[in-house]
C-alpha cells in the first residue's frame, strides 16, 4: 500500500510543501541568529522579515480559491515553487534596502500558503480512498522534512560549501558560504526539486478553469447548505490546531534553557526531536488513517497532541521533555495531513480546494492572532506554564469540534450522481475512475 502511494505525484506535492513551508519559511528561523550576528539586521529587522512571512502566509491562503478559478492550477504550483526558489536567491544580496528583503518574504509567504493550499486537492483525488491518508502523508511530510533539512544544511552552509562544476576539462570551483552562501545555498535546493516536479503534474491540473459563457472566471464553488455545519467545524478545529502548537514553536527552548536551567544543547536536543517527529508524523498519522479510520485518528492525534502540550504542566523530567518533543513535532504536521484528508472524505472532491483554502486561512489568521497574545503576555508571566495549558485547552476545543461533525451527503451525492459502469448492478460500488472522471493512473 505505501508503494502505491509512493509514487511521482505524491513525491510532487512532498517537494511543493517542502519548498513553500519546509525550506520557505523555517530555513529563516534557522537563518535569524546568524542574520543577526553577521550584522545583516538587527534583532527587531529580523523579527519584522518573520511578521512579513506570515502577512504573505495569511494573503496567500486568502488569495488560493481566488487564483485557482482564474488560472490552472498547475501553473499555480509551478510559479509557486519557482518564486519561493528566487526569493533565497533576491536575498542573498547584502545591503539591499529592508523593503527590498521584505517584499520577497511577503512573497515567500504567500506562495508558501498556496502550495500548501493546492497540492493535496490534485493528489489525494487521484488515488484509491484505501490508500489515501497514506498519500496524504507523503504529501505534508515535506514539512517536517523541509523543517529537518534547513535545521542540517544551514550551519554547513554558513560555514563553507565547495562544489565543482565540470567544464570541458577543467573543474570550475564555486563555495557557499556564510548567510549569502546559505540565501544561495537553500534556493539552490529549492530550485532542484522545482526543476524535479514541474511536469509531474497531472493534465487536467494543467487545464485553466472552465470560464462562464461571457467569458468571466469560474464562479466560485458554493458549499451547499447540509455541509456547510460541517466546514465551519472543520475549520474551528483547525485554527484551533493552530493555537495548539503556538507555546511549543514560540517558546520551547527558552522554557528548556531559561526557565528549567539546562543547557542550550538540552535545547537544541529537545528541538532536534521536534523537527525528527514533524519528518515521520504524516506518513505515520496518514498510515493509521488508512487502517483505523480518518475521524478516530484525528481524534487521537488532537489528544495526544495535547498530551504533549500539557506535559510541562505536569513534569519537567528529561523523559517528558523527549515525549513531549516527540509528540508535538509528529502531531503538528500530521494532524494537517489528517484533516486534509478528512475534509476531503466529508464534503467530496469538488469542495475539497475551497473547504481546504478556507481551513489553511483559518489555521493562518489564529496562528498570527494567538501568536500575538503569546508574544504579548509571555514577558508579564513568571512561567511559561499557562502559555503550554492555553495551548492544550484550544487541542480540546479540537476534538470537541471533530466529535460533532456530522458527514453530510455532499459527497455521497457526488458517488451517486456518477452513471454506473455497464454491467454494474445497484448495490456495485462505483469504480474509483467513475469517483473522479477526470483523474489519471498516477504512475508508480
Amino acid at each position: 500500500m505505501l508503494q502505491a502511494a509512493l509514487n511521482r505525484l505524491s513525491l510532487a506535492g512532498l517537494s511543493a510543501t517542502l519548498i513553500g513551508n519546509g525550506i520557505g519559511r523555517f530555513a529563516f528561523i534557522a537563518l535569524m541568529p546568524a542574520l543577526i550576528d553577521a550584522g545583516w539586521f538587527t534583532k527587531g529587522e529580523a523579527s519584522q522579515l518573520s511578521v512579513a512571512t506570515l502577512l504573505g502566509y495569511v494573503l496567500g491562503a486568502w488569495a488560493s480559491d481566488w487564483l485557482g478559478r482564474r488560472y490552472a492550477v498547475a501553473t499555480l504550483l509551478r510559479w509557486s515553487m519557482l518564486i519561493c526558489s528566487v526569493s533565497f536567491f533576491a536575498c542573498a544580496f547584502r545591503d539591499a534596502p529592508l523593503a527590498w528583503y521584505y517584499a520577497w518574504r511577503t512573497a515567500a509567504g504567500f506562495c508558501g500558503a498556496i502550495l500548501m493550499v493546492l497540492p493535496a486537492p490534485v493528489v489525494l483525488p487521484q488515488h484509491d480512498p484505501a490508500i489515501r491518508g497514506k498519500a496524504s502523508g507523503i504529501v505534508f511530510s515535506g514539512i517536517g522534512l523541509g523543517a529537518v533539512l534547513s535545521g542540517l544544511l544551514v550551519p554547513v552552509l554558513i560555514a563553507g560549501v565547495g562544489v565543482g562544476i565540470i567544464w570541458g576539462d577543467e573543474v570550475l570551483p564555486l563555495a557557499f558560504r556564510g548567510v549569502e552562501g546559505a540565501w544561495l545555498g537553500m534556493g539552490a535546493v529549492c530550485l532542484a526539486l522545482t526543476v524535479s516536479a514541474w511536469h509531474q503534474w497531472p493534465p487536467e491540473a494543467s487545464e485553466p478553469p472552465a470560464a462562464t459563457a461571457d467569458g468571466a472566471p469560474a464562479p466560485k464553488e458554493e458549499i451547499p447548505a447540509e455541509a456547510r455545519w460541517t466546514v465551519w467545524l472543520i475549520l474551528a478545529a483547525h485554527g484551533l490546531n493552530a493555537m495548539g502548537y503556538l507555546a511549543h514553536t514560540m517558546f520551547w527552548v527558552d522554557y528548556i534553557v531559561r526557565e528549567q536551567g539546562r543547557s542550550l544543547a538540552m535545547g537544541g536536543f529537545m528541538w532536534s526531536m521536534f523537527g525528527v517527529g514533524a519528518a515521520i508524523g504524516p506518513l505515520l498519522t496518514g498510515s493509521l488513517a488508512d487502517k483505523f479510520g480518518l475521524k478516530r485518528c484525528l481524534i487521537a492525534g488532537f489528544a495526544l497532541k495535547a498530551v504533549a502540550a500539557a506535559m510541562p504542566w505536569w513534569s519537567s523530567s528529561v523523559p517528558a521533555l523527549f515525549i513531549s518533543s516527540i509528540l508535538m513535532g509528529i502531531f503538528t504536521p500530521g494532524i494537517v495531513a489528517l484533516i486534509s484528508a478528512y475534509a476531503l472524505e466529508t464534503v467530496g472532491a469538488k469542495l475539497h480546494r475551497r473547504a481546504w483554502g478556507l481551513a489553511t486561512f483559518s489555521f493562518s489568521i489564529t496562528q498570527a492572532g494567538g501568536g500575538f497574545l503569546m508574544a504579548t503576555a509571555a514577558p508579564h508571566l513568571d512561567s511559561y506554564h499557562p502559555l503550554f495549558l492555553a495551548s492544550a485547552m484550544a487541542l480540546l476545543g479540537s476534538i470537541a469540534c471533530v466529535l460533532m461533525i456530522r458527514k453530510p451527503d455532499a459527497a455521497v451525492e457526488e458517488v451517486a450522481a456518477v452513471s454506473p459502469e455497464p454491467g454494474a448492478t445497484s448495490d456495485s460500488p462505483p469504480h474509483e475512475s467513475n469517483l473522479y472522471p477526470n483523474a489519471t493512473a498516477v504512475e508508480k
